[in-house]
């Protein structure tokens, strides 16, 4: 009688030890929640960046993150056109700009000056 109760009591002990805990679904939905939660910190990241080179990094890290859980850029709402926009517009930031156009003579001072030459000649 008492091996049975032992024997019952292990094998309910057994059963509550594999089912405790995750399964391979709330896992990998834990996973896919954390990869997405990434992605967007680092989007954010990527729209603050300073430089080509540091918003690339930062594409590549949004792209690896989500590669390695599975998912695809469009995952986070997003395509990998908008993501090399990001990287172009952070690349032109760091191009200094041209210097400002000479100012053209408005027509006021366009005409002072032509009535100056014209008392001139009298």
């Amino acid at each position: 009688m008492k091996r049975i109760v032992l024997l019952l009591v292990s094998l309910f002990v057994v059963f509550l030890a594999t089912g405790c805990g995750p399964s391979d679904a709330e896992k990998r939905a834990q996973q896919v929640a954390q990869a997405k939660d990434d992605a967007l910190k680092l989007r954010q990241q990527l729209g603050q960046a300073k430089s080509g080179a540091d918003a690339e990094k930062v594409r590549q890290q949004i792209v690896k993150v989500l590669t390695d859980a599975g998912l695809t850029v469009e995952s986070i709402h997003f395509t990998e056109v908008e993501l090399q926009d990001y990287v172009k517009a952070a690349s032109a930031l760091e191009k200094p700009a041209p210097p400002p156009a000479k100012k053209a003579k408005t027509a006021k001072a366009a005409k002072a000056v032509h009535r100056a030459k014209a008392k001139r000649k009298g």
